[in-house]
């Protein structure tokens, strides 16, 4: 088994260790100017829980509200995702079928029980009428 101690070698001298820094930033780039602003507690705990949910800090989500004009994008929960696309699809498939129904193309089961359906709707009329003048009567 080798060892660098064995032989008398000092590992450090004798592995380079590469570590990615991030890159400087030149002194335009640098924010060296701050800025205080009093807020009151409902408007700091509505930065920090917008800030939150963004997953950034206040900082940076007021600087992006103020130099962009938007809100920052939420992040969402893997499960909120998940949910958000099946409800998509559901709606995909509500407006399929809703176009379908006002092109025309509809479905001979649905006209008949859509026939059946309408003749029940009378008869319940037509006894809530009767039922109404019997009670005046």
């Amino acid at each position: 088994m080798f060892s660098l101690r064995s032989n008398g070698l000092n590992w450090k001298n004798h592995f380079v260790l590469f570590r990615m820094a991030r890159p400087r930033k030149n002194d335009i780039e640098k924010r060296t100017i701050q800025m205080n602003i009093r807020l009151t507690k409902d408007e700091a705990d509505k930065i920090n829980s917008y800030a939150t949910v963004s997953e950034e800090s206040p900082a940076n989500w007021i600087r992006e509200k103020v130099f962009t004009g938007k809100f920052p994008a939420m992040k969402v929960s893997p499960l909120e995702g998940e949910i958000y696309r099946e409800l998509k699809k559901i709606g995909v498939n509500l407006n399929q079928g809703t176009r379908r129904l006002n092109q025309g193309d509809v479905p001979k089961d649905y006209l008949v029980m859509q026939n059946e359906l309408l003749t029940l709707l009378d008869k319940i009329i037509k006894l809530l009428i009767h039922d109404r003048q019997s009670d005046q009567g």
